[in-house]
């Protein structure tokens, strides 16, 4: 909303209106052509992904864990980032105008609807962090239900949208009126803030909400979650004395941390550069050119954005359960695709094993 020139100066005349429209958002050719491919392919990967993570939990019972809603939490709200967020964001980077029609309901709702999904996005992520510290660093305490569970994701979404209330209340339609042949009005869904600097506060204060509570608050569940588990690996060694075991459990470990601190880590390079970004331009914009702002804002925005396309690899494929779901999912997909056969060979695997199991305990 805040990407567009002021036409306060030029108000009620039709003349300098086209102008000033003319020159509005003037993205075109090879930029064009690669912002549209780049948003089309994380599009289709984000929605592809994240859509298997659900698939995979409501075609099976057993999947219906308590844990595991807070990642179809995550999927359904990356989901909105994917089919939401990015083409709306791509529509205004590369609209002249609001082309979404007259009604400001529309403009407000769309622009609340994007924060809600990003703000839950990161409170999920958030959320899986200290449900995951809390099952490994204290063992022994009474596991989170499905009652618990649903109250903590409503409580996550209610929250997000409290935060994401200020763009319902602040962002309006502009509407200007030309009556020129082909061009009868434009409209700008903006954001106008009641006090001078409104939007960099706001942007300050998502900053802190959405990105830098968050980071500490994983990177600190993750490193205690790392070395109880290193405490845990080194006295179950000592207990059973065997350097197989102690070898397993080390590479164990070592793929566990990998995983735990890639988490992190891609979770602060992903949102850092667009909240980097929301906060400087607000403060003070160092753009001279309109096309060089909106695609470093897009490339900023699209990394943002690649977190949708990340969760499922990393709550999902690395999931030793979610990956077998993924590729049963894939199986009866498309019988012939590699993916299916290893899903085939998987499962006749784990038969033979039940039945070797049970035929050793029948002797």
């Amino acid at each position: 909303g805040g990407l567009r020139p002021a036409l306060g100066d030029v108000e009620g005349n039709p003349g300098l209106l086209y102008v000033q429209y003319s020159r509005n958002r003037n993205v075109e050719g090879a930029a064009f052509c690669w912002l549209v491919g780049c948003y089309s392919l994380l599009i289709v990967l984000g929605a592809a992904g994240n859509s298997l993570v659900v698939c995979a939990v409501v075609r099976k019972r057993a999947m219906r864990t308590a844990r595991n809603l807070f990642i179809v939490n995550l999927a359904v709200s990356d989901l909105l980032l994917c089919l939401v967020t990015m083409p709306l964001t791509l529509m205004e980077i590369l609209t002249k105008y609001w082309p979404l029609g007259r009604e400001p309901v529309v403009c407000k709702m769309l622009g609340t609807l994007q924060a809600t999904s990003i703000f839950v996005s990161t409170m999920s992520i958030t959320a899986i962090a200290l449900d995951r510290y809390h099952v490994i660093v204290y063992p022994t305490r009474e596991s989170l239900k499905k009652v618990g569970a649903a109250a903590i994701l409503s409580l996550i979404w209610l929250l997000s949208l409290v935060l994401a209330s200020p763009m319902f209340v602040w962002r309006s339609l502009d509407q200007h009126e030309l009556n020129l042949p082909g061009l009868q009005y434009v409209s700008y869904c903006v954001e106008k803030w009641p006090v001078a600097h409104g939007r960099a506060y706001y942007s300050a204060f998502s900053l802190v909400f959405q990105y830098l509570l968050p980071i500490i608050t994983v990177t600190i569940a993750y490193s205690r979650i790392c070395r109880k588990l290193r405490y845990r690996i080194s006295y179950v060694f000592y207990a059973a004395s065997t350097r197989a075991r102690k070898g397993k459990d080390d590479r164990r470990m070592r793929r566990t941390n990998a995983l735990l601190y890639s988490i992190a880590l891609i979770f602060c390079v992903s949102w850092l550069p667009l909240n980097i970004f929301n906060l400087v331009v607000d403060v003070w914009n160092p753009f001279s050119g309109s096309q060089a702002m909106l695609v470093t804002y897009a490339v900023c925005h699209m990394m943002g954005m690649s977190s949708a396309c990340s969760n499922p690899l990393l709550y999902g494929w690395l999931n030793d359960n979610f990956r077998k779901e993924f590729l049963e999912i894939a199986a009866a997909l498309c019988p012939c695709a590699p993916a299916a056969q290893a899903a085939v060979r998987e499962r006749v695997g784990s038969l033979r094993s039940s039945l070797a199991g049970r035929g050793r305990r029948g002797g």
